[in-house]
């Protein structure tokens, strides 16, 4: 048994130790390169996933003892526990089950589509800072437990900050067996806004933004919107009409003042003008 270690800001492998592969994310990463088409078709991905496992099986009561591992080591540190969030749990479940189905390992999609990604399609009512943890166990002949991922996570610097983000209040993990081999993700948020209501993934025009941002909580004060490869240039309060948008995906960046008059942009659910 062997573990590889790839982490995403310097893009190098290294052999580490004996039992599994580890993958971190800490924090936002900007949308793929992608048209239309690419965008839908990934989403529909994913939903397959959810109830395919690529040829393996889904472990629930596996996942849910990670968010408690994950938990006692927060409470060693005298941090707050995470509170298991589904959304965040299909993005979890439906990247290892697609792992699993095309046989790679890595935070990118063979397309180049990225967590926070993930978290855009399926997290239809939140707007947040997210991070991402994975992690593959090969071992024949020995029984994979939660802690065995979570000493493995917490002995990495990079799975390290994740699991003690101090910013991060919400979790949620997907875990898929094949054969030997246990394939593991978590999912975290600082849920930062919660939307009024689900954001729909169509629409026709942009009044049907209106809805889930004006009941949101804590309620938006500035909206942005853009094209998800492209960095937000401008912003409007809920009350003043949006720019025309053309037709093509867009991604909802709502901004939340984080002092004096800076402000954080927080990455929020994408969908498409028809």
């Amino acid at each position: 048994m062997h573990v590889r270690c790839a982490r995403v800001l310097h893009s190098r492998r290294e052999i580490l130790s004996a039992g599994a592969a580890l993958l971190a994310a800490p924090s936002i990463a900007s949308a793929a390169e992608s048209d239309t088409t690419q965008w839908l078709s990934y989403e529909q991905r994913l939903k397959a996933r959810l109830v395919d496992a690529g040829g393996g099986e889904f472990i629930g009561d596996f996942a849910h003892d990670l968010l408690a591992e994950a938990n006692g080591f927060r409470q060693a540190q005298r941090l707050p526990g995470l509170q298991w969030d589904e959304g965040l749990a299909a993005c979890a479940r439906s990247h290892v089950a697609d792992m699993v189905a095309r046989g790679y390992f890595a935070h990118n999609s063979p397309e180049g589509f990225r967590h926070s990604d993930r978290v855009s399609l399926l997290c239809r009512d939140i707007c947040a800072k997210t991070g991402e943890n994975l992690a593959r166990r090969d071992a024949p002949g020995q029984r994979s437990l939660p802690r065995h991922f979570e000493a493995m996570w917490e002995a990495s610097p990079g799975h390290r900050e994740n699991l003690l983000n101090g910013a991060f209040g919400q979790a949620g993990y997907g875990v898929v067996r094949l054969g030997a081999a246990v394939v593991a993700a978590g999912v975290y948020a600082d849920l930062a806004v919660r939307l009024g209501q689900a954001l729909p993934l169509t629409m026709k025009s942009d009044a049907e933004l209106a809805p889930a941002i004006n009941d949101s909580s804590p309620r938006i004060q500035y909206v942005s919107l853009a094209a998800p490869s492209q960095s937000s240039s401008w912003t409007v309060t809920p009350s003043d009409a949006l720019p025309p948008l053309a037709k093509g995906v867009w991604q909802l960046r709502p901004l939340r003042v984080s002092s004096g008059i800076r402000y954080d942009v927080l990455p929020g659910p994408l969908f498409q003008i028809l």
